[in-house]
Parts: C-alpha cells; structure tokens; sequence
C-alpha cells in the first residue's frame, strides 16, 4: 500500500495551488472563492529524481467558523479521517500570521495525533517575507520548517526532497504500481443532485467522496483503484455536469466541466447516472450523446429506484417493464446498452455495475474470424441487397472483415460507398448485433470504395 502524504490548511493559503505546483498536474480547482477545494483530492505522485511513488492528498478546506452549518462538518470530519490516515502532514501557512482558524487545526492534529508534521510557509515572495516567516517556526518549535512561494514557484523542490527522505527512512518507500491494459476505467458521470458519489461509496464501500442531499457538492474528479472479482478496477468520479453555455470562462463550474469532459475522454465505460424519479431529461441524452461521440462503452443507470417505488399507485410488478418502454423510446439504442436499476442509499444492485462492466470489456475486445464474418455478409446480403440512392441504382458489396477491436470496426469494401443509402449501414449493423452481440459498445462501420473509388469511404 503506497504511503499517504496530506495538504492541510484553513481557507486562502493556497493548498490547491501548492498541490498542483508539487505534482506539476492542473488536477485541484483553484480559485479565488475560499473553500473551492470540497473533497478529498488525491494523486498518485511519482517521484523520478528519489524513485518512489506516494499518494498526496489535497484535503478539504477547514474552516471551523462555519462548524454548525452541515456541509462544512461533513468536510471537518473527513479531513480529520485523513490526517489519521496519513504517514505524514503538511501544514501550509502563511508567511506572516497565525491565525484562531491555525489554533483550531493545531488543536486538531493534537488530537488526531498525527504522525509526523512539517510547517511550510507560503507567500514567501521575497528575502524580508522569508525571514520574516521563521518567527512561525521559532513560536510553535516545528522541527521541520520550510518558506515556499507557490507563486513563484520556489523552494517546493526543498519540500519534496524532505518528504522523499522522510518515507524511505520510515521504510514507506513502495514503487508505482502500473496500471496496465488490464484495468478498466469507468466514469460515472450524470447531471446534478442524481447521487452518483452515493453510487462510488456502494462501489468501493468506503466513505470516498462528500455526500450531501444538495446539488453540485462534488467539484473535483477523483480517482480510485479497486478490485472486483479479480478484475482491477480505476473508477473515476466525475465533477457535477453543467452545460457550457450556463456558466462562466473562469469560474470554477466551468473548470469542472472541463474536467469531466476530460474524464469521458479517459475512460474506458461511461456509466451514466439518471434520476429515475425524474425519468430521462434532455441534458441526460446530451451526456450520453457525448459518450457516444467518443466511441466509450455505454451504461446506463437508473438511481434512485427505491423512491420510484415508493410512489403512490405503482404496481411494483409492471413498472420495471414500463420503464424500458419508456426508454426504448428515448433511446433507439437501447437494445445493446446494459441498464440497470439501482438504489445507491440502499445499495441495492449497484455491483451489477462492474459485473457489466467485465462483461462490456469482454464483447469489447471480442474479434470474429475473417471467413465466418464474409459467410454471415453473404446471408445478409441475400435476405436484403443494398438499396441504391439517387445517385446510382447499382450498390455492390464485395467482401468485409473486423479490422480492429476496443470499440470493434468494420470495413465492408464496396463499389462505391456513396451508391449506398444511409439506411444500409445501420441495417447491417443491427445485423451484426443480431448475431455477433457486441452488446455494451458502440460498432464502427465504414464503406470503402474499390477500384477508382478506392479513396472514399463512409
């Protein structure tokens, strides 16, 4: 298990900045708002220059004069989970004061009694803040002390090396464990307030991300390795979707949508959350059309079911069956999307997730041999010829194979892809889930001419 190493502070001293100037990633949203930072963000630092590899962690932002109010409590208790966690703490400050809210936090590592603590303070802009900083060091008698300016850039490397040396000699020096073609990435994404970090703690079993019965509490993506039946897992919690256009340029909305768009990108499964209270709405399908655009492994869940069937007068036998009418007709796909129905408070049916998850992965990287496929064209081309356009009557199939898997394609070469209607290509392609399933992903299908039209495809 890789060492912990924890950013702790109250509001305003830059922890975020500090944290993605150590790890050299924009992973933390920074801005000028005090408590932008709500969960606990981690990343799994690899240290090239001291060969060894520790996880550091961005914790919440502490501040206790807003104790009473239950978002800030939740974000209290959490932090002072991960000081006990952690191997070592790193307290930032800054430079030139020490504040009720810093009394407050030391009070609280007493009584965590926290491993090992390093003092660094921030802000150090130049010689006279430095100096002027050590009176920090000299009042509460922190053995290790160190001034840094994150705007700068400076002295962070002095930081880091401490660290190195301080787990190698506690034994805690564990090298990165790779995460190789045999993970799958999922990332859970959905609109606001559908309880998809409810559905990462079912997952995990662990109180993993903040939790709260109010929309847009969760602003940073978080990544977390796990094992499921074997199979080794990398689950991505994504930052609350809102549409571009709603929000500003700058502001940290916008940076979570970002990185949410980033995290579809990652992923290799997109489980798409929806408020099955509120049936399908039109930002859910633009969520799932973006997944599509990207070609992800498609799963679509159905939270909040428990309160569906709560409703007064629904027949508990037929609603299921109603609601995948209702779907289907929302979205034509459906037929080889996974969907499943899932209570995340109750933790009911959410570990059908990953068992289809494996099964995805499996239809995924399913290949189909080159003679069998040609067979199965030859039959589908007798029970229905291609239907020309206005451009030609004369559409001719020659021969087509599986060129590639993760997402599987096809090239079907033909006379000239623009004789074709537009409808063939998805009457093959039902033909071909007919037969072959691929259930759970998405299928390329592309026309290439022969001959003087060996250039063009479709």
């Amino acid at each position: 298990m890789l060492a912990k190493v924890t950013i702790i502070g109250r509001p305003n001293v830059w922890k975020s900045s500090f944290f993605n100037m150590y790890t050299g990633h924009k992973i933390a949203i920074v801005a000028d708002e005090p408590g932008t930072t709500r969960d606990i963000s981690e990343f799994e630092y690899k240290d090239e220059d001291n060969n060894l590899t520790y996880v550091l962690s961005d914790s919440g932002w502490l501040d206790f004069s807003s104790a009473n109010e239950e978002i800030a409590k939740d974000i209290i208790e959490r932090t002072a989970r991960t000081i006990e966690e952690s191997d070592l703490l790193i307290w930032l400050l800054e430079y030139d004061r020490f504040t009720e809210l810093d009394e407050r936090i030391l009070k609280l590592l007493k009584e965590k009694k926290a491993k090992e603590v390093i003092l660094v303070a921030n802000k150090c802009d130049n010689e006279n803040k430095t100096m002027e900083s050590y009176s920090l060091a000299w009042t509460w008698w922190y053995k290790e002390f160190f001034p840094v300016s994150v705007s700068h850039n400076k002295w962070i490397y002095e930081v880091k090396r401490f660290v190195a040396e301080y787990l190698k000699e506690k034994g805690l020096n564990y090298l990165e464990e790779e995460v190789d073609e045999s993970y799958i990435k999922l990332a859970i994404i959905g609109r606001p307030n559908v309880w998809k970090s409810s559905i990462i703690n079912a997952l995990v079993w662990k109180d993993r991300v903040m939790v709260k019965d109010m929309a847009w509490t969760t602003r940073d993506s978080i990544d977390t390795k796990f094992t499921y039946n074997e199979q080794n897992f990398i689950l991505i919690d994504t930052a609350w979707i809102r549409r571009l256009s709603k929000v500003g340029t700058r502001n940290i909305e916008n940076w979570s949508v970002m990185r949410t768009e980033r995290a579809i990108t990652r992923a290799d499964i997109v489980v798409v959350v929806i408020d099955a209270f509120d049936w399908v709405v039109s930002q859910d399908l633009s969520i799932i059309s973006r997944s599509l655009e990207e070609n992800k492994w498609l799963v679509i869940v159905l939270n909040k079911w428990d309160m569906v069937l709560a409703k007064p007068g629904i027949n508990k036998d037929t609603i299921m069956d109603k609601y995948l009418v209702y779907l289907k007709d929302k979205m034509d796909f459906l037929p080889w999307v996974s969907t499943i129905f899932t209570s995340a408070t109750e933790k009911k049916r959410v570990n059908e997730i990953l068992d289809s998850a494996i099964w995805i992965s499996l239809e995924r990287k399913k290949r189909v041999k080159t003679g069998i496929f040609n067979e199965f064209l030859t039959q589908v081309v007798l029970k229905h010829a291609p239907s020309g356009n206005k451009k030609s009557h004369n559409p001719k199939i020659y021969y087509w194979s599986q060129v590639d898997t993760n997402p599987p394609k096809f090239l079907v070469t033909v006379n000239n892809p623009d004789h074709f209607h537009f409808s063939y290509k998805r009457y093959i392609e039902n033909r071909i889930r007919d037969t072959f399933w691929f259930f759970g992903t998405p299928i390329v299908l592309e026309l290439k001419g022969r001959g003087k039209h060996k250039d063009k495809t479709k």
